[in-house]
């Protein structure tokens, strides 16, 4: 992901240009500092962007410790080097930040230390009559680690500055401690021992990082009917009118007045979804998120009935609030100005609106959340990702990186085989599982560095056919050379797509089918299936006429599987990011030739211009004036001497 920068940082907010500057007065070691000074390479930013990136260290774990090392190090084994390069910037941080507060932090957790004593004195078995229950005081020792304020001077900000720096579970382990102070803030405000350390006010619990998560199952029974029974009238495809339509004429209705109708509604739309599944999964994340923004403002699930309900203006205009708010608080998640997940959910509710409700005066509140949050709603089409680009910019800049990426596949099976001899020989099966898993990452990078396909297509990999479905795999010359070919309906854009494994990328997908992968199976204690990577998962948003069986491996599992892979070659990028890799080594041999990446890619070449490969014309406008320079000097002079005329 591209970076999470601030977008204008205070004065109080330390960045790694402030780090360096106290590394170098405080004669840090030379190492830390080199490691400083890679950051922004790491991050795809200019060297002069060191006072751009916040030095925390929730910024340095989220966005810094997992980018890609092979842009700065030319090191062998790269996630070695990254693991140790991230150690010295941590160690760095702790001790900025410890000396940074150490003028003030001192009386800060002296009167923190007073609220723990106080509640560790009485603490115990409640049934017994003490105050707190045992382990309370822990809680609020946590807090005097954190906390860089005393405890009457807590506030919203500092709660959301301790908070992103923590993990998932010591958020938790945050929140119950939060819950403790204002049990104090509540009862004792009175009590003269501590009375003074206590704020006047309760306070607010940190944000959720991704938000609140609202199981679909968890709505009541009458409004999740309600919610169906809308969604089926939404998705009504051709022959369900033609059926409806009947059955009116049937039963008395006029022939005209139905005809106008139906007249009227095709003008409205121009085709029903195609893949049932998506819709209604993007719609009911719209309805939950409408939910969660309802629940927010004090309304109770249980008292839902109907979606139509949820559709007003102030609960409209807070949920598009609160999205944007949540995308800017957490380093999670994209700037709301690049993220699409607020078009998405209005989409869903428009044609909610539109096609199921049948009610104009809803939709048309929709529509004015589009007018209110114009610069957060950001369609697709609209050119290369900033993630995309940082990959692309990455690959021309650090020499050193294209050839790790081309031969990531040999890269990466050589150090599993290693890892396999090495768990073999020990007897250590976690391990040796751990390194059969390696093995297949250098399967899927041997597909996408040969032809890269699209993520489902890697997931959905078929070895062998089913009585629904044929496989993807023939052996032109075993060992040497194996054909995969998808056919139209599996590929997004309807092509017929055939990838070519020949030589070691061939010898890697043989290895696996037939030597590791029934090793692989028989230690994860699953039974076969048709996916060269096998698993236990259902394929996901699969088109309507597509009948594939269980047995793939999760998306979440295959990002962890292709990751491992990534660390290795120290460059971070999605297997859908490696589409964008070929194109832009394309379009650095032959610039401007959009044509052959598109024909790689099996793709448009309008697609291919708008969203891959990394070409501004510079490659081009280089080769043209070498060209000049050899062929007519003397004709550029006569540019020159015109131009000055």
């Amino acid at each position: 992901m591209m970076p999470a920068l601030p977008p204008c940082p205070t004065d109080e907010d330390p960045t790694f240009a402030d780090l360096l500057a106290w590394a170098g007065a405080s004669n840090e070691q030379e190492d830390a500092i080199r490691e400083v000074l890679k950051v922004p390479a790491r991050l795809g930013l200019c060297d002069e962007d060191l006072g751009l990136i916040p030095a925390t260290l929730g910024y340095f774990e989220e966005q810094i410790a997992g980018s890609s090392y092979g842009t700065v190090s030319k090191a062998r084994d790269l996630k070695s080097a990254r693991n140790r390069g991230n150690s010295r910037i941590r160690t760095l941080l702790k001790r900025y930040h410890e000396n940074r507060d150490e003028a003030c932090i001192k009386d800060v957790r002296a009167e923190w230390t007073r609220l723990v004593d106080f509640v560790a004195r009485r603490e115990g078995f409640l049934d017994r009559g003490a105050m707190f229950a045992t382990g309370k005081s822990r809680g609020l020792a946590m807090l005097r680690a954190r906390a860089q304020v005393a405890p009457k001077d807590m506030s919203a900000s500092e709660i959301n500055r301790i908070a992103d720096t923590l993990t998932s579970e010591k958020r938790k382990a945050f929140s119950r401690a939060l819950k403790t102070f204002n049990h104090l803030i509540t009862d004792h405000t009175e009590t003269r021992e501590i009375s003074d350390l206590l704020p006047r006010s309760l306070l607010p619990l940190p944000a959720p990082i991704l938000g609140q998560r609202i199981a679909w199952e968890s709505l009541p029974g009458i409004f999740r009917s309600d919610a169906e029974r809308v969604m089926r009238k939404a998705l009504a495809q051709p022959n369900d009118k033609v059926e409806a339509t009947r059955a009116r004429i049937v039963a008395g209705e006029d022939a005209l007045t139905v005809l106008r109708e139906l007249d009227r509604a095709a003008t409205k739309r121009k085709r029903p979804p195609a893949n049932v599944h998506a819709a209604t999964a993007n719609w009911r994340q719209a309805i939950v998120w409408l939910v969660r923004a309802a629940e927010a403002q004090g309304q109770r699930r249980e008292t839902l009935t109907s979606i139509a309900d949820l559709y007003e203006h102030d609960l409209l205009d807070q949920a598009c609030l609160d999205q944007i708010s949540r995308s800017r608080a957490s380093l999670r998640r994209k700037n709301p100005e690049k993220s699409q997940t607020l078009a998405h959910r209005l989409t869903a509710l428009e044609t909610l609106a539109r096609h199921g409700l049948q009610r104009e005066e809803l939709e048309a509140i929709v529509r004015l959340m589009r007018v209110y949050h114009h610069d957060y709603i950001r369609r697709p089409g609209k050119g290369m990702t900033d993630d995309a680009k940082r990959v692309c910019k990455a690959l021309l800049e650090s020499a050193p990186l294209v050839p790790k990426l081309v031969r990531a596949p040999q890269i990466i099976s050589d150090e599993a085989d290693k890892q396999i001899s090495d768990a073999c020989s020990t007897g250590h099966v976690d391990r040796e599982l751990s390194a059969l898993r390696l093995y297949a990452t250098a399967v899927l990078f041997a597909v996408q560095m040969s032809r890269p396909v699209r993520t489902a297509n890697l997931i959905r990999l078929r070895y062998r056919g089913t009585r629904e479905i044929p496989g993807h795999i023939t052996w032109i010359r075993k060992r040497e050379h194996a054909e995969l070919r998808y056919s139209p309906g599996e590929v997004k854009n309807d092509r017929e797509i055939a990838v070519h494994l020949k030589g070691d990328d061939a010898q890697i997908l043989w290895r696996w089918l037939y030597d590791l992968r029934p090793r692989y199976l028989e230690l994860r204690g699953i039974s076969d299936t048709p996916y060269v990577i096998p698993g236990t998962a259902q394929p996901r948003l699969q088109a309507p006429d597509l009948r594939l069986p269980i047995g793939c491996v999760a998306p979440s599992t295959f990002a962890d599987i292709w990751r491992d892979g990534t660390a290795i070659i120290g460059l971070d990028l999605t297997p859908h990011q490696s589409r964008h890799a070929v194109a832009t080594l394309i379009l650095a041999m032959e610039p401007g030739n959009y044509a052959k990446a598109a024909s790689v890619l099996g793709d448009t070449v309008a697609t291919v211009e708008r969203h891959y490969g990394y070409d501004d014309g510079a490659a081009a406008s280089a080769e043209v004036r070498k060209v000049l320079l050899v062929a007519h000097p003397e004709g550029l002079d006569k540019i020159r001497s015109r131009n000055h005329a």
